[in-house]
């Protein structure tokens, strides 16, 4: 008896392990896997049950690229990991966000930055242009220069990764235009400071030199942070995120603020939708 009572303490813990309901970030990498899922419909809610009916994200998408999961947020109820998806050639980056019920969390929502196809011929275009035609096209476009034009188009299409690192190379920058804006206040009174800041000489030269388009704010539904606008089309945007308080930041959605990623020092890259 007493040898069953010892296999049956040692096989319990592995049993109820097996059946424990799976964390957002478990649920994340079986449903980016390449092989498929048989328990995938008892993980997904809402839309996301809708167009994962077969085949789950990761049987979707080509087997040669890689799939890396992270845990961005996870509160009592919602929760939002990172996908990115990388090969040798290109990274692409999706958002999944996750609501618990009762005691079992369920993928909601699968997000990302929108029209981002049309960025990649614009740029073919641009870095194609004679040095002639790169005059012609400065002289008609002095708000936004050519080199301008082109390195905000990259910016714009450029990975979660990619964005980071540029932030990382421009910190000193960064800090900078954030110095000028606070110190004029211009969003101390009211909405007319977005005008003024993005007009203020100094951080208009710092903008384009980072490839960003303005500096406003409440874009992301936040009123005391700052957003650093690269750009987007309608409003699905992509930026730069200030707010040194964390009790501040806005909550991330499926329906408006897709993804806020940390980049240090009170810094967030961020995306609507």
């Amino acid at each position: 008896m007493k040898y069953f009572l010892l296999a049956l303490c040692l096989w319990l813990p592995r049993a109820v392990g097996a059946f424990a309901p799976l964390e957002p970030l478990q649920i994340a990498e079986q449903f980016v896997a390449p092989t498929g899922w048989p328990d995938m419909k008892d993980y997904l809610c809402c839309e996301a049950a809708g167009q994962a009916k077969r085949e789950t994200l990761g049987q979707q998408i080509p087997g040669r690229l890689r799939r890396t999961c992270q845990l961005l947020e996870q509160g009592p109820s919602t929760a939002v990991v990172a996908v990115e998806l990388r090969d040798p050639a290109e990274r692409r980056d999706f958002y999944l966000h996750f609501a618990k019920e009762g005691e079992t969390w369920k993928l909601r929502a699968i997000r990302n930055l929108a029209m981002t196809h049309l960025g990649p011929p614009m740029v073919d275009l641009l870095a194609a242009m004679p040095r002639a035609e790169i005059a012609q096209y400065d002289l008609k476009h002095p708000e936004a220069s050519h080199a301008f034009t082109l390195g905000n188009l990259k910016l714009w299409t450029s990975s979660d990764a990619d964005i980071a690192a540029h932030f990382r190379k421009n910190r000193a920058d960064f800090r900078k235009v954030l110095r000028l804006v606070q110190a004029g206040q211009y969003f101390a009174a009211d909405s007319a400071g977005e005008q003024a800041a993005n007009a203020d000489p100094a951080v208009h030269a710092l903008l384009r030199k980072l490839y960003l388009g303005r500096v406003r704010r409440r874009e992301t539904g936040c009123a005391s942070c700052l957003e650093f606008v690269i750009g987007g089309k309608v409003t699905s945007t992509v930026g730069f995120l200030y707010q040194p308080e964390a009790t501040q930041l806005p909550a991330m959605t499926p329906d408006h603020l897709i993804v806020l990623k940390p980049l240090g020092e009170g810094w967030y890259l961020y995306k609507t939708t």
